[in-house]
């Protein structure tokens, strides 16, 4: 429980640092010591918590108008999820939640989404179906609404909104773990307390300072998570 709560805690730090980040960094650490879709429903359950905080904190005008791109395709990403959920075995589900977080920092870095529809339609069904299987599927729908020429408080609102509504269907596929309620109750506290450092941290450093930053911790948390998921089931 207590590295459950410092994987919280870590991705509200990054998250708060750089807009984004929070389920890259604690998703694979999580999933690696608490195996199934359970885990992630958990990640995704403060994902939903620390969404909705920074949606009201936040100004600036949610683009509905994307979701009559986003809504149909993010949707066939979730069933594509569900039966990921269904069909791979729990055992590997480690293995393949860290790769995938890896995959979805590469994406961040390097995939230059367009602003057509075609383009938002595979964000949308790439980022339904990796958040529902795995919660790390933020970076492709990201990657997407940057590129609409949008105000900056437009595009973060709109994007917070679009995350809230995946994890809301997400978790009842994925379920929760059997912890106490006080558990939940530190991880809130972890979450907030976590934001609030990753905050002032964004006021002392560069935007690409922050972006880098970010983008190590993730990196290094999905590589330990991998290796340590390897050695586990082959052991």
């Amino acid at each position: 429980m207590a590295i459950v709560a410092g994987a919280i805690f870590l991705g509200a730090v990054v998250q708060g640092s750089s807009g984004l980040g929070f389920n890259l960094t604690a998703a694979p650490i999580v999933n690696s010591i608490m195996p199934g879709p359970s885990s992630v429903g958990l990640i995704n359950l403060f994902a939903l918590l620390q969404n909705s905080w920074l949606l009201t904190r936040e100004r600036g005008r949610i683009h509905w108008e994307a979701f009559r791109i986003l809504g149909p395709s993010l949707a066939v990403g979730v069933l594509i999820g569900f039966a990921m959920v269904k069909l791979i075995p729990e055992a590997v589900m480690p293995i393949l939640i860290a790769l995938s977080a890896l995959a979805s920092l590469v994406t961040l870095a390097f995939w230059k989404s367009g602003a057509r529809p075609a383009d938002g339609a595979i964000a949308g069904v790439w980022s339904g179906a990796i958040n529902t299987y795995a919660g790390v599927g933020g970076p492709p729908v990201a990657s997407y609404l940057i590129n609409q020429g949008w105000a900056h408080g437009d595009f973060l609102r709109t994007l917070q909104l679009v995350f809230i509504g995946i994890d809301i269907v997400s978790l009842p596929i994925l379920g929760l773990p059997a912890l106490p309620w006080w558990f939940y109750a530190i991880g809130v506290g972890c979450l907030l307390i976590g934001t609030g450092a990753g905050s002032l941290l964004r006021r002392r450093l560069s935007q690409a300072q922050a972006v880098r930053l970010s983008r190590t911790v993730i990196a290094v948390a999905a590589l330990v998570s991998l290796i340590y998921s390897t050695i586990t089931l082959l052991g």
